[in-house]
C-alpha cells in the first residue's frame, strides 16, 4: 500500500460511548470529530485519531493534566496577569474585566507535533472567542478571534 492510499484510507468507526478507568464515560460528537467527557470539573475533548477509541496517547495525556487542576488554573491566572500587564493601561482599562473574568471552557486535547492543548475559555465580550493554548504542559498563551 502506497503513501497516498494509507493517507486516504478511511479509519474505523468511532464507538458512540467508551469510559475510561480515570477520566470516566466519553460520548461520542460527530459535530466535534471528538469524544466529550468532564472530570475535576473540567470538561475535555479527546481527538479521532481514526480508531474506534481515543489514542492511548491523548487518553494519557488528558489524565496527566486533568488530575491536576491547580496546575491548570494557575497557568491561566499567570497568562491572564501577563496579557493585562503586556498591552498597558490602555487596554488593561479597555479589556482587563474582560481578561480577568476568563474561566475554562472545554480542554481540546491533541496529539501533533507532540501533546497540544486548545482550550476554549469562557466570559468573552463583544463577539470575541478567547483560548488559551499548550505545548506539552508549556503554556503558549491566551488569545482571541472575532
Amino acid at each position: 500500500m502506497g503513501f497516498l492510499s494509507s493517507l486516504f484510507k478511511k479509519g474505523e468507526d468511532p464507538d458512540r460511548y467508551c469510559s475510561d478507568p480515570v477520566l470516566g464515560p466519553l460520548s461520542w460528537s460527530e459535530e466535534d470529530e471528538a469524544w466529550l467527557g468532564e472530570f475535576n470539573g473540567l470538561k475535555f475533548s479527546l481527538p479521532y485519531s481514526r480508531l474506534r477509541q481515543p489514542s492511548e496517547t491523548a487518553v494519557a495525556y488528558a489524565r496527566e493534566v486533568l488530575s491536576d487542576p491547580e496546575w491548570l488554573y494557575s497557568t491561566l491566572a499567570e497568562e491572564k496577569r501577563r496579557r493585562i500587564e503586556k498591552y498597558g493601561p490602555k487596554i488593561a482599562e479597555l479589556h482587563g474585566a474582560e481578561v480577568r473574568s476568563l474561566s475554562f471552557g472545554r480542554i481540546h486535547f491533541f496529539i501533533r507535533k507532540g501533546r497540544r492543548i486548545l482550550a476554549d475559555l469562557e466570559g468573552g465580550k463583544d463577539f470575541r472567542c478567547w483560548r488559551i493554548e499548550y505545548a506539552d504542559k508549556q503554556c503558549h498563551g491566551i488569545g482571541f478571534d472575532t
